[in-house]
């Protein structure tokens, strides 16, 4: 069985807020929604970066590691975040992320460039280039270190309302320690209906 390490990001406005509302998860025979109440909202060393990791860690963890209900050639994830920001109604943004895979699955694979291991046949990315949803891109450049498909669609005011990107996942050696890896796994079925009666969602 393979376990996915993997963290959405959302770039908030320079005047506005975001909040994950779901995680849609699918592979070649399964498909999942893993609802806000399973993230805690926490923000990045970068404070305009907004990271959702599982809501049962704390500190230094980040994302969440999720079991995939069997092997998959193909993962997608959509990410849908709630945008507010000054004199607008709440808007909802799309980040769809197909995940490139290695080949074949490893147990643990990442998409945290920080932990990715110096050894032949790791994606040629720098440390910290991640996928991240933007929603304003008026006030951001965005420094492109490696030329992975990204597709911005955006509103009548400008603003990134869908994003479609690829990115590799890398495998992670499972004998070393992870300051910043969950130690608890995310079993979708069953944390879905473990959680049903805690609210875990943090609205920023």
């Amino acid at each position: 069985m393979c376990t996915i390490h993997i963290t959405p990001r959302c770039r908030r406005p320079a005047r506005g807020q975001v909040f994950l509302k779901k995680l849609e998860v699918k592979g070649d025979s399964f498909s999942f929604t893993l609802p806000s109440r399973l993230f805690r909202l926490h923000p990045a060393p970068n404070p305009r970066v907004i990271y959702a990791s599982d809501a049962r860690t704390q500190g230094k963890v980040t994302g969440m590691r999720l079991l995939l209900p069997s092997s998959t050639d193909e993962l997608i994830t959509t990410a849908i975040w709630q945008v507010s920001v000054p004199d607008e109604a709440p808007f909802d943004v799309q980040h769809v992320i197909q995940w490139i895979l290695p080949s074949p699955l490893a147990s643990l694979i990442s998409d945290d460039t920080w932990l990715w291991p110096s050894v032949p046949g790791t994606p040629a990315l720098s440390a910290g280039d991640w996928p991240v949803m933007d929603t304003d891109p008026s006030t951001l450049r965005r420094v492109r270190r490696r030329s992975f498909s990204i597709i911005d669609n955006r509103n009548r005011k400008g603003y990134i309302t869908r994003r479609y990107q690829c990115f590799p996942l890398a495998p992670l050696p499972e004998d070393r320690k992870y300051d910043s890896l969950p130690d608890l796994v995310l079993h979708p079925e069953q944390e879905t209906i473990k959680c049903k009666e805690k609210h875990y969602s943090q609205p920023l």
